[in-house]
């Protein structure tokens, strides 16, 4: 069998420096992953006709490769066309002209390609996480879209790099009850939402939980055309139950997820301390989340950053309906105590609003009254309060 069809034979030189020539250029990167399909994966890739390099993946169909072998002078090759990086730094397989042609590969001694020096740390705690990684589309992407659309609420968040027309979207997390899916956008580009994703973000079935929908939302929109719909917004509902509960004031600002798993899942500050380490790597070291392979820590922290979210939309619910709740329980009770005839008047007062019900203006307005004790109060009228 010829070394170039023959996968196992590849498969050696795993971790080596190549060059591989296509119809559409001449490309030079670490080997990363060969898939039985003979579509071939290299990190830290370099256009050798441009000298442009791309941070994480790309991958190369099979029926596009002319040539796999050991590195040569890029001056070679410096005629060869240039590959458009548009959709996502990846070969679209319907482009190819021509079929593999074989060529022998070399053995050369494993060169080690450059990564960010950040170490992500191991956070405690969740152990039994069940983080699902999707960096190709078989065998893992179907099933996982197949079992996203059966699902009725879904946890997301992303990791956006410079959130722009021009911005890079590296991973995006998806939580169920059960289990967290985080799907490398970088290396399986755009054909992720046109295979299935697009699909289960648009569907108004399925109820999505963020914090902060409107730079996702628009990034989505502008970058892909995905119009994410049936929102859950973590960050609209602390400003809702801040409102409620100060019988209708506003905050001065909006609550970031550290502040909402803290304030509604009293979590301990250890616990959320994994989204604060992300925001410090976001500043820091951005390029971090354009590694591959991923850090098996940078997976936890992502899990952890989208699987609480569930959990949060729930707390969050319950405290909206606490004072519907206890006007129920009041309107319930309410007669359990008075003389039977009482009931006969019932039908004819019907219509008007009981005084049970009219209480929830007193709640209101104690709520205020107290609010103004607690909070001081800007020059926009609204409540300051403290950073937790």
């Amino acid at each position: 069998m010829d070394p170039v069809t023959d996968t196992d034979f590849l498969s050696r030189f795993i971790g080596t420096n190549v060059k591989i020539t296509t119809i559409h250029g001449c490309f030079q990167g670490e080997l990363f992953h060969i898939d039985a399909s003979r579509s071939i994966m290299l990190v830290k890739v370099k256009d050798l006709s441009t000298g442009k390099t791309s941070p994480g993946a790309k991958l190369f169909f099979g029926n596009v490769i002319l040539k796999v072998e050991t590195e040569e002078d890029p001056s070679d090759h410096v005629d060869q066309e240039q590959v458009d990086d548009s959709t996502g730094d990846m070969v679209s397989e319907d482009q190819a002209e021509s079929a593999l042609k074989p060529e022998k590969v070399e053995a050369t001694a494993p060169q080690n390609v450059k990564k960010s020096d950040v170490q992500i740390p191991n956070y405690s705690g969740d152990e039994d996480i069940n983080c699902i990684l999707i960096d190709q589309f078989q065998p893992k992407f179907g099933p996982a879209i197949m079992y996203l659309q059966n699902q009725k609420v879904l946890g997301l968040a992303a990791v956006v790099l410079n959130v722009s027309c021009h911005g890079k979207l590296c991973w995006l997390q998806v939580a169920t009850k059960t289990r967290v899916y985080i799907f490398d956008i970088l290396l399986l580009g755009p054909k992720v939402f046109k295979n299935g994703l697009q699909m289960v973000l648009e569907d108004k079935g399925i109820l999505k939980v963020v914090h902060d929908c409107r730079w996702l939302g628009n990034f989505l929109f502008h970058k892909y055309s995905v119009v994410l719909a049936n929102v859950f917004d973590t960050q609209v509902a602390d400003v809702y139950l801040f409102s409620m509960n100060t019988g209708g004031f506003l905050p001065n600002r909006t609550s970031t997820s550290t502040e909402c798993l803290t304030r509604y899942l009293n979590l301990s500050s250890s616990q959320v301390s994994f989204l604060k380490y992300k925001q410090t790597i976001m500043k820091d070291n951005p390029n971090i989340w354009c590694d591959r392979p991923m850090q098996t820590a940078a997976q936890k922290l992502l899990s952890l950053e989208v699987m609480h979210l569930l959990a949060l939309r729930s707390a969050m619910l319950d405290a909206m309906l606490s004072d519907y709740t206890l006007l129920v329980d009041s309107y319930l009770n309410g007669y359990c105590h008075k003389a039977s005839d009482v009931l006969l008047t019932m039908e004819a007062a019907s219509c008007e609003i009981p005084k049970e019900l009219q209480q929830i203006c007193v709640l209101q307005q104690r709520r205020r009254e107290k609010a103004l004790q607690l909070y001081q109060v800007n020059s926009q009228g609204h409540l300051i309060r403290e950073e937790i």
